[in-house]
């Protein structure tokens, strides 16, 4: 494994076994990458690895030539194969005729068949992971995108009206991290181990790879055209998705890291770097130092979102989070470039908030156990009635005047709330109870993507209507289920992802 020029790493090399694994092509999908990026730089494993392959090359050629120059038997007689073709149909069977041929013990025989049959009949692993997702026949909702993670990779699935249809499955993403589709679905942008893959959903062969560490983040323009990305070594970059190339913004040496975000008109990207925050114009590449960390050696302050008009930016403590800690969240004036705490404490989920910032710029807070709405630019405070539960996660409707919250610990189908700030109102959601309720997005003003688990550990993806009748629909089953990440909380966005497309 190579190092970075600066803190370089001692050179390593594969076992025998898993070098042959390799070249004979037994291993994973996943592995067979990591491996394969190894040899590209280890003249070492390389050799080895080629000295197999050459190996296994000749082996194949000299029985090729072994078949080739082999003569038939004294013991085979087509005229007796012939007779017995003209016989009745009890004795034409594929297994006599294979008996005849091959003078073989019936064991021997019976394995033959069974070997053929597997190979013709055996569904391949893509076929495996569509039926094993239970994909319904019709779909009432809005027109949307969706990524399922499987034990056979990942799946992108496209809803439209009345339709459910596999588009494509990335066999080789079994363990994804962090799918984010473009705001038009025409992108899926997903880590796996040191590479950032960035791949066109309705060509899956248009697919750029960018080298990656731990502490990378990525996040699409609100045009879809863009991706920002750190990538862990301290670089941030731009990639055009049309044009299929990176421009660097921020160079290695000054430490950008965690994810970029993007202001709401795509004007400004908010980055933490070292103890400070920065303002990124992607246009001319200009960068301002925002605020710095009034605590570097307690507090990591990282971006979560801009206000409308991107005067004010929100931020919060990625220290605490990772600490097991509810983390501080701060109102930085990228005006005055004035840094102010707000009160109480947030709910984190893995780089992200699970309570994040509405469009009405309000953001909710725990306070002295109770739950408290903030308005992040003139500082109000609205105390949430007592009877509604603190959330284990929350998202905002389009216009912010509801919110879909998850209720923790709830019985199944119970765990879905709808909450009106304006005028304290909280409305219940019933599902079926076969499944707990983990997760809500909002697909539009009147529709959520629902997040389930099921008592066996299956993960699943609803679609629940609010206003039309409809009742709630399953749009898939048996998606991996998410690790808990090193900053508290399941991470959904790496196994199931969801993007509302534009109405055609």
């Amino acid at each position: 494994m190579a190092g970075s020029g600066k803190h370089p790493v001692e050179q390593i090399h594969y076992d025998e076994i898993t070098l042959q694994e390799y070249s004979l092509g037994q291993l994973l999908p996943e592995e067979d990458e990591i491996i394969r990026a190894h040899l590209a730089t280890c003249a070492t494993c390389r050799a080895h690895a080629e000295a197999v392959a050459a190996v296994a090359r000749r082996v194949q050629r000299d029985l090729h030539n072994t078949l080739d120059n082999a003569t038939p038997s004294a013991r085979l007689n087509f005229d007796a194969i012939k007779a017995e073709w003209h016989k009745p149909p009890r004795r034409t069977s594929f297994l006599y005729r294979l008996q005849e041929i091959v003078p073989a013990g019936p064991a021997v025989i019976l394995l033959s068949v069974l070997a053929l049959v597997f190979l013709l009949f055996m569904p391949s692993s893509g076929t495996v992971a569509l039926r094993s997702l239970e994909l319904p026949g019709g779909y009432d909702g809005p027109p949307a995108i969706v990524a399922a993670g499987t034990d056979y990779g990942l799946v992108l699935i496209r809803l439209s009206e009345n339709e459910v249809k596999p588009v494509a499955r990335l066999a080789y993403l079994t363990r994804p991290r962090n799918i984010q589709f473009s705001t038009d679905g025409q992108w899926v942008a997903v880590g796996q181990g040191s590479t950032l893959h960035i791949i066109a959903t309705q060509d899956e062969t248009v697919h750029a790879r960018i080298d990656i560490t731990d502490g990378a983040g990525w996040a699409w323009s609100p045009d879809g055209a863009v991706l920002a990305y750190t990538d862990g070594w301290g670089r941030l970059a731009l990639f055009e998705a049309a044009a299929q190339s990176s421009r660097e913004m921020v160079p290695a040496d000054e430490g950008a890291a965690n994810v970029p975000i993007w202001s709401q008109d795509g004007s400004a990207i908010a980055y933490a770097s070292g103890d400070s925050l920065w303002r990124l114009d992607p246009a001319t590449g200009y960068r301002s130092e925002l605020v710095r960390n009034p605590a570097p050696d307690s507090v990591l302050l990282v971006p979560a979102a801009w206000s409308t008009d991107g005067t004010v930016l929100l931020a919060w403590d990625q220290v605490a989070a990772a600490r097991g800690a509810s983390p501080a969240l701060y109102r930085v004036d990228v005006l005055a470039h004035r840094l102010e705490q707000i009160p109480g404490s947030t709910l984190a989920q893995g780089d992200n908030l699970a309570w994040p910032l509405s469009t009405q710029e309000r953001v909710l807070t725990a306070q002295d156990n109770r739950l408290v709405l903030v308005n992040v630019i003139d500082g109000q405070q609205q105390t949430v009635p007592a009877q509604i539960p603190r959330p284990a996660a929350l998202d905002w409707a389009p216009n912010g005047a509801w919110a879909a919250t998850i209720v923790p610990g709830a019985p199944g189908g119970e765990g879905l709330y709808l909450y009106a700030p304006q005028d304290g109102e909280l409305k219940p959601v019933a599902l079926p109870g076969d499944a707990s309720e983990q997760d809500v997005i909002w697909a539009g003003p009147e529709h959520l993507f629902v997040i389930r688990q099921t008592d066996g550990g299956a993960s699943e993806l609803w679609s629940v209507p609010l206003t039309n009748g409809d009742d709630p629909a399953r749009i898939l089953t048996n998606a991996r289920q998410p690790e808990t990440g090193t900053l508290g909380g399941w991470q959904w966005d790496n196994v199931l992802a969801v993007r509302r497309l534009p109405a055609s």
